[in-house]
């Protein structure tokens, strides 16, 4: 069996102590900071994650970017030198144009490795969501998995993993292209919390709106509670952009309604999740019921 190695990309929120346990590697996607490009790195080389949220709230122009076919060869061919083959499992297209990076720079590297294979699987996850599903595929790889077993049962379980997130204002998701107008419009009526999901394609989907941000976490609560399969997979990851006390209640609430059958980890948004939903931002990601539900 030929020997591979797992990528992802900076939309998994993967810390370093995570990818280094589990043996991942990553493809960093871009920021645009007030017209000055950079990496979005995980392990927030340039500015901490406090300093970064700070600029979104002082209203710094902040863009992401995707993955450059750049970054991918220069990423990938060491890799491919030492005889190693590679799988990518990536951000929902419909977030982000990097899998078609990933591909055009497959074209011009396995014409210089052409023994080699470079796959990728479209996961239709971002954030915690996306991490989880790495973090169990690299666990099938250490057990032993090839790289089609692990392509295969990615593509059968990506849609367990469930997103419930709320944010204080759909601005920045607006700004940034990733959800409609019209729902930013009624996200910031009066107070309304939105709280949305990541539907089976990987759109972000406004199902429910509470009045206030109490509300908003009881509904990520109950939503939680009602889909997470907690016999299968124990864990929830909260992930957040710098807002604790709400962490501190969705983790009270979450053990009051689940007890001690659930493993709670607490994660800090990264930059390109962070950078595209905003300050306040706060989610539960877990594996559970089946996602059904499409934007139409």
């Amino acid at each position: 069996m030929s020997k591979y190695v797992i990528f992802t990309d900076t939309a998994s929120d993967l810390t370093k102590e995570l990818r280094e346990k589990f043996g991942v590697e990553y493809f960093q996607m871009g920021l645009v900071i007030d017209g000055r490009n950079t990496v979005a790195d995980l392990d927030w080389g340039e500015f901490s994650s406090d300093e970064f949220y700070q600029m979104l709230a002082d209203h710094h122009k902040i863009k992401t970017t995707l993955i450059t076919v750049g970054t991918v060869v220069e990423d990938a061919e060491p890799w491919l030198k030492k005889g190693y083959d590679i799988l990518y499992l990536g951000c929902s297209t419909a977030l982000t144009g990097s899998l078609q990076s990933y591909l055009l720079a497959k074209e011009h590297l396995l014409e210089e490795y052409p023994q080699r294979r470079m796959e990728a699987v479209e996961t239709f996850l971002a954030s915690a969501g996306l991490g989880l599903l790495v973090r169990d595929a690299a666990t099938k790889q250490k057990e032993g998995a090839s790289l089609d077993e692990v392509m295969s049962w990615v593509e059968h379980n990506r849609y367990y993993y469930n997103q419930f997130c709320t944010v204080d204002t759909l601005y920045y998701l607006k700004e940034n292209g990733r959800i409609s107008g019209a729902k930013a419009f009624f996200g910031n009526l009066m107070g309304v919390k939105p709280v949305f999901i990541s539907d089976r394609k990987g759109n972000n989907l406004v199902t429910e709106k509470a009045k206030g941000t109490k509300a908003s976490l009881e509904l990520l609560v109950k939503r939680t509670v009602e889909n997470i399969d907690v016999e299968k997979d124990p864990r929830i990851v909260i992930s957040h952009s710098v807002c604790p006390d709400r962490v501190e209640y969705l983790k009270k609430r979450l053990t009051e309604e689940l007890g001690d059958k659930v493993q709670i980890e607490v994660q800090i948004l990264g930059p390109i999740i962070g950078g595209t939903c905003g300050p306040q931002t706060i989610a539960t990601f877990f594996y559970g019921n089946e996602v059904t539900l499409v934007e139409e």
